[in-house]
């Protein structure tokens, strides 16, 4: 048996994987590089450049990789879980499900402990921004879906299966996030932190299993991103630069509203990713490939 190619000549999918994940610390190289380099000290124009042009370097190498690679059948977009048919209604339930899930949780807080703005800044300046804002978080949600959801999740589901791959990748998507602003202002916070971004990567991996696209869990990471940041003026994953219209406060139970890290960082965060995960499961209905699915060596299980 060949350690590298299977019998039809193409690369072994474990090697696929593993040249993936190459290609992402590359281009991530480079998007950091060419970002900090026009952008200088301007931190919107730096995250602005970095998360479009990561965006991009990740599309054009997974396109370039699946057409030499996998050589699919039928559309190389659709093979890499973007098919242009029905996507915007799949982004759009994603974005109304995000917007839901943090309205609730606003609204838990408001009831049962303390939701307050602490400041409104209106002017010409800050009305433009949110188009800004919009645009970031929406290439940088993309960019985090081909990374964690794309063509590597879906070769390591060719290899070790569905609830292997999804476990794996989520648990990386976790990791990634320990890195944030505030995630060891406790120890509660840290480990809800994990959990709860590790729950939230399997809402998004569940969601593109079942509906074979990038679109409903794109929708749902831009838009809890979005909602959260933007118009409720709380951090994201600790992160408040997002912040821009309003700033506001939580005041709670580190353990449950998340501190300074915000609501991914508490319980009240589990309880959004399991009625995430609820809703997937329940309400999304599985689909079939819209092309053969090319088969690979170890590929394994069944399904979700």
């Amino acid at each position: 048996m060949n350690l590298f190619l299977l019998d039809d000549g193409r690369l072994r999918v474990g090697w696929r994987f593993a040249f993936a994940v190459l290609i992402i610390f590359l281009v991530n190289f480079i998007a950091g590089t060419l970002a900090a380099t026009i952008a200088g000290d301007r931190t919107a124009v730096e995250e602005t450049i970095y998360r479009s042009s990561l965006m991009v370097l990740l599309l054009g190498s997974f396109v370039g990789m699946a057409r030499i690679f996998d050589q699919p059948e039928g559309s190389v977009w659709t093979y890499l879980g973007l098919p242009g048919r029905g996507w915007w209604k799949q982004a759009i339930t994603g974005a109304v499900l995000g917007f839901l899930l943090i309205f609730l949780a606003i609204l838990i807080i408001a009831l049962f402990f303390n939701y307050h703005i602490v400041k409104i800044v209106l002017t010409a300046r800050t009305l433009e921004l949110p188009f800004l804002v919009a645009f970031v978080l929406l290439t940088g949600a993309m960019a985090e879906e081909l990374m964690f959801r794309g063509y590597p999740f879906q070769r390591l589901v060719d290899a070790i299966g569905k609830i292997g791959a999804i476990l794996v990748l989520s648990a990386l998507f976790g990791f990634v996030h320990l890195r944030n602003p505030h995630v060891s202002d406790s120890r509660a916070v840290q480990v809800f932190a994990f959990i709860n971004t590790l729950l939230i990567g399997i809402v998004f991996a569940v969601a593109y299993l079942r509906t074979r696209a990038l679109w409903l869990p794109w929708g749902l990471h831009f838009s809890w991103n979005y909602t959260l940041g933007l118009i409720f003026g709380l951090p994201v994953s600790g992160i408040t630069q997002f912040s821009l219209l309003l700033k506001a406060k939580v005041q709670g139970p580190a353990w449950f509203v998340g501190g300074g890290y915000g609501i991914e960082g508490g319980f009240l965060g589990t309880i959004l990713a399991v009625l995430g995960l609820a809703y997937v499961l329940l309400l999304v209905k599985p689909l079939r490939p819209q092309t053969p699915q090319i088969p690979a060596d170890d590929s394994a299980v069944a399904g979700i």
